[in-house]
């Protein structure tokens, strides 16, 4: 294959997918989700020992009196999850979003591809600053970037995992967001840590 095929417009065709991958999960999680949040009733309040299904081998323990608005809970769907997939739980008008879906990169990479995209939305929405990227880890000892954002009116955190074996041409990239008003997401601090340190791959 030539130089000249492998390019269009001046663009790689190989960096076409993760980049449209990456396109797609920023303007679900800022437009999309936050839109069917508002128009959509909750369904399933989270209880004790729940666990959701981010993707296919990769979970997450929700704290008890959450409400899941998308996704699926291990032993409460009828069809399998797959390496793509969305899961959203709420709380007093805090959002915690999570994207699964295949990536060949690091959770860095990750990160800030997303962010490089969704700046753009953020401004166009009147949207503040953010801190320094700093390390994530799982109680199960993956480890991850994460950084905090703080908005006109709302605030929170963007973190990033990408899970799988060594070797493994693509692995799935997770990508959380998590944001709420000030004081309600204050007041679920404990639990949103305690939700990122539980997502584990179990296969």
């Amino acid at each position: 294959m030539t130089p000249a095929t492998r390019r269009s417009a001046g663009i790689e065709r190989w960096t076409v997918k993760p980049s449209l991958l990456v396109l797609a999960l920023a303007l679900l999680m800022s437009v999309v989700l936050p839109s069917i949040n508002r128009h959509a009733p909750y369904r399933h309040p989270i209880r004790r020992g729940d666990t959701a299904q981010l993707a296919a081998g990769i979970t997450l323990r929700p704290t008890a009196g959450w409400e899941l608005s998308t996704g699926a809970l291990v032993g409460h769907t009828r069809s399998p999850v797959g390496d793509t997939a969305s899961t959203e739980l709420v709380a007093g008008g805090v959002d915690f979003e999570v994207q699964a879906a295949p990536f060949t990169g690091t959770p860095l990479a990750l990160l800030r591809r997303v962010k490089k995209i969704s700046a753009e939305l953020d401004h166009a929405r009147g949207s503040g600053s953010a801190t320094h990227i700093y390390t994530v880890r799982t109680g199960h000892g993956a480890v991850g970037v994460g950084q905090d954002f703080v908005g006109v009116s709302r605030q929170g955190s963007v973190a990033a995992f990408v899970f799988g074996p060594r070797g493994q041409a693509a692995g799935e990239g997770v990508e959380i967001v998590i944001a709420g008003p000030k004081g309600p997401i204050w007041r679920v601090r404990d639990d949103i840590v305690a939700m990122v340190r539980s997502i584990r791959a179990t296969s």
